[in-house]
């Protein structure tokens, strides 16, 4: 980014309005965590207590960026990567609500549905960590005594995202193989009609995608107007404190411990809307 660019006079208000808000999220963040201390949760209440851990301090970094940009406006490069993780974060909250929405006393097939999605999501990671482990194995970096242990050890570790101990075929005996793309994540919000008004995030995530490695489009978005730069990054913030409200909306049930913090939330949800509100979405 060019650095001798200059922010507009709107746009200094906009930004300084943004960091205030953002600061004042990342308090309702933390006054919500505070709420749910370690302890052993439900599998589904535990993981949305992650997701409302990642926005809360994900939000926190780019504030702290923010509060540099209008100086050293090439922080924005870290921020959109913050924003990239946050922005995947939202799109698979939304993409299982589409599912917990069907569940009905007339639909009871729908639950079974929806624990397979949510089973799909926690265990992404250990799928891609056993082909990581063949891989290893398989190059030799690692022995086959190696491997078996650290299979062993994942398995009791995480013993509910299996059904048994297969050593020479561990993918095999994954509670579920059910994994998704960000396309297809897309694909099931937009068609949705609880979710199709956030579809937009998707343009948002593949943007600052892009900015996770170098391609011959990074060198070129990474130099646009600062300007239009602060506007994309409100738009994705906007999103991620939606992200911090659809946490609160999970972990308000059975026992509805914030309804403080929703209440503020919501009141900051609007005027960041305002805020986005200003501009059209960039391209």
């Amino acid at each position: 980014m060019d650095e001798t660019e200059k922010l507009t006079t709107e746009s200094e208000q906009r930004l300084l309005t943004a960091i205030t808000l953002t600061q004042q999220t990342v308090k309702v963040g933390v006054s919500a965590l505070n709420k749910f201390p370690t302890a052993d949760y439900e599998m589904l209440v535990f993981t949305f207590i992650n997701y409302l851990e990642r926005f809360t301090y994900s939000l926190e970094s780019i504030e702290i960026l923010l509060s540099n940009f209008k100086k050293k406006p090439n922080v924005e490069t870290g921020i959109g990567l913050i924003i990239r993780a946050s922005l995947l974060d939202f799109m698979t909250i939304n993409y299982l609500s589409t599912y917990q929405a069907e569940i009905t006393d007339e639909n009871p097939d729908a639950q079974e549905e929806f624990d397979k999605q949510f089973d799909a999501l926690v265990s992404d990671q250990m799928h891609n960590t056993i082909k990581y482990l063949e891989l290893m194995k398989e190059h030799r970096q690692i022995n086959q005594q190696e491997f078996e242990q650290t299979i062993q050890n994942l398995n009791h570790t995480y013993s509910f995202l299996f059904i048994g101990l297969d050593l020479n075929n561990p993918i095999s005996i994954l509670k579920t193989k059910m994994f998704k793309s960000p396309k297809q994540i897309f694909t099931r919000i937009h068609t949705h009609p609880l979710t199709k008004k956030f579809s937009m995030v998707y343009d948002l995530y593949t943007y600052y995608s892009k900015y996770e490695h170098f391609g011959i489009m990074t060198h070129f978005m990474q130099r646009q107007n600062i300007n239009q730069d602060l506007d994309r990054i409100i738009w994705s913030i906007s999103y991620i404190i939606r992200g911090i409200g659809a946490t609160f909306a999970y972990l308000s049930y059975p026992l509805d411990k914030l309804q403080g913090e929703k209440e503020a939330l919501g009141k900051l949800q609007i005027e960041f809307d305002k805020l986005g509100a200003k501009e059209e979405q960039p391209a």
